[in-house]
């Protein structure tokens, strides 16, 4: 049975519009959670830009994937289930 996920996402313009993003830019999301922040960063990116997205609840990561489907098909995402301590690691 898969449980259901809710995740409200905040300061989503704020957070992101800090960033400065630039189009051709690789990102990390190391609390993927709802996906909220990860879309919003994804539209501001081109098909050149990358976003490497952390989440160790698998629940997440599904839930995101339907979200975040249209980045998918275009190679722009890529999801690591695990914590975001192994962050260095899992990105060498």
């Amino acid at each position: 049975m898969t449980k259901e996920f809710h995740h409200v996402t905040v300061l989503l313009h704020e957070t992101i519009d800090m960033l400065d993003v630039k189009p051709d830019g690789i990102y990390v999301d190391a609390t993927l959670g709802g996906a909220g922040h990860s879309e919003y960063l994804l539209s501001k990116l081109s098909e050149k830009g990358h976003l490497y997205a952390f989440d160790q609840d698998q629940n997440a990561i599904n839930n995101a994937q339907k979200r975040l489907a249209p980045y998918i098909e275009q190679g722009m995402v890529t999801f690591i289930k695990d914590n975001f301590r192994h962050l260095q690691a899992r990105l060498q």
